[in-house]
């Protein structure tokens, strides 16, 4: 009944949203495993900061 009277607020696309929507599949593809790798390294010099912490 009063949805009418509520207007939804316009919303932007964010760079991000950007990529998925306008990237071809290779594309995607390559920025997922540079992310993945990059993940993957800070999460190994993590692990390595912690054990040499507790030795």
């Amino acid at each position: 009944m009063f949805s009418n009277l509520i207007k939804p607020k316009p919303t932007q696309n964010s760079k991000l949203s950007d990529f998925v929507l306008d990237s071809s599949s290779s594309e995607k593809k390559r920025v997922y495993s540079q992310v993945i790798d990059r993940a993957i390294t800070s999460q190994v010099q993590l692990v390595n900061k912690a054990s040499a912490t507790q030795r």
